[in-house]
């Protein structure tokens, strides 16, 4: 039997010595979701986190969004969620002005993403990932280069 791309790209993952890096949020162990192991295309969350995060299984304190002990069978700690529910550069930081207001952001949650600020997929500390919509990360990566498909972080297995 022939193994496929992805298969291969898994197998050099973990032959190279990379390990998958912990869900971004605060409180959580769990291993992240890879997206496409062809590209070595890794998420921020976990499984978990994501289904309890889009089907609005967390709490509300202190203006955090808390993913309480239980929720889920496999969430065993109160999870704090890191991602946002706006546009982190609604103040310009990137050096560009997003074009959404920051309060119609309720009717795009899924054109919301998780930035890794500097490149690396791998680097899921919470300081390093900000949320962005879909126009304000393709803009802040192709400025950067953090699309480029050949920069460590990505592995494309021909």
């Amino acid at each position: 039997m022939v193994e496929t791309k992805s298969a291969q790209a898994k197998k050099q993952f973990y032959a190279d010595g990379h390990t998958l890096p912990k869900c971004v949020n605060d409180g959580c162990t769990k291993d992240v979701v890879v997206r496409e192991w062809k590209n070595w295309s890794i998420k921020s969350e976990c499984t978990s986190c994501i289904d309890c995060r889009k089907n609005k299984k967390y709490t509300i304190q202190n203006n955090k969004k808390i993913i309480k002990k239980g929720s889920k069978r496999s969430i065993i700690n109160d999870i704090i969620i890191h991602k946002k529910d706006f546009c982190e550069n609604f103040n310009s930081h990137l050096g560009f002005k997003c074009p959404v207001n920051k309060e119609e952001w309720s009717n795009f949650a899924e054109s919301l993403d998780l930035d890794h600020l500097d490149g690396d997929h791998m680097n899921n500390f919470p300081i390093n990932v900000k949320t962005y919509c879909k126009l304000c990360h393709n803009r802040k990566s192709k400025q950067t280069g953090d699309w480029n498909s050949n920069k460590p972080s990505r592995r494309k297995i021909d």
